[in-house]
């Protein structure tokens, strides 16, 4: 099992890493919201565990973005605010666990295991033609594997989880480079690039060429539509 600790207090997070490492769970560690964005993108990992409270941002945004970018790793967090409205915006960002400052370490590695296991279950994810896997990252349209790049993968999900719904130019751009380094020729490269591998699976699948479309909404963005 690999897991990502979101957490900026370093002391703690050494504290667990040492602890879960020695139950056999191999961890990462980043100390922000920019850092953890980073390491999901090129990592796989079984479950995420996050703070609250982070130096650029908190972990509840950050597990909103997640879903809303079609990840559904499973999410605990891991805070001293242990109010019913705290947790309350955290399973609204669509947390799955929430333990409170002071834990155990015997109870963080049950709950770990037990939502790793959950995260097997429900790996796939079907909209229409299309199927995406999300451990592997892979995505399929009917029969035929598409050969996305991660940039592509990750606009792919974003437009997914707005199915039929316009994604504005500014959540494109924040999602795709949160560092602000996208630039206007750089998504239509993205978006040029994903619309042919969409076109040639549909039609090499005898698809209706409009079965799965990535429009351009003149002034606000994209929309995935899927008829």
């Amino acid at each position: 099992m690999l897991i990502l600790i979101v957490e900026d207090e370093v002391a703690l997070a050494k504290l667990m890493i040492e602890y879960l490492e020695g139950e056999g769970i191999e961890c990462d560690h980043a100390t922000s919201v920019a850092q953890a964005k980073s390491l999901i993108q090129t990592h796989e990992f079984d479950v995420l565990v996050l703070d609250v409270n982070l130096p650029d941002g908190n972990g509840f945004a950050l597990c909103a973005d997640n879903r809303q970018a079609g990840l559904n790793t499973p999410t605990i967090m891991l805070t001293a605010r242990s109010t019913l409205e705290d947790k309350s915006k955290g399973f609204a960002a669509g947390v799955d666990d929430y333990l409170v400052k002071p834990f155990a370490m015997e109870e963080l590695v049950m709950r770990l295991h037990a939502l790793a296991a959950r995260g097997k279950r429900s790996d796939q994810f079907n909209l229409g033609p299309l199927t995406l896997y999300m451990s592997k990252r892979e995505a399929w349209l009917g029969e035929q594997p598409l050969a996305l790049t991660p940039d592509e993968w990750r606009l792919l999900l974003l437009l997914v989880s707005r199915e039929n719904v316009a994604v504005t130019k500014d959540k494109l751009f924040s999602h795709m480079w949160p560092d602000d380094s996208g630039t206007d020729d750089a998504l239509k490269m993205l978006v040029f690039r994903l619309r042919k591998q969409l076109r040639s699976a549909l039609k090499q699948q005898n698809f209706s060429e409009n079965a799965i479309e990535v429009q351009t909404i003149r002034g606000v963005g994209l929309k995935l539509v899927i008829k």
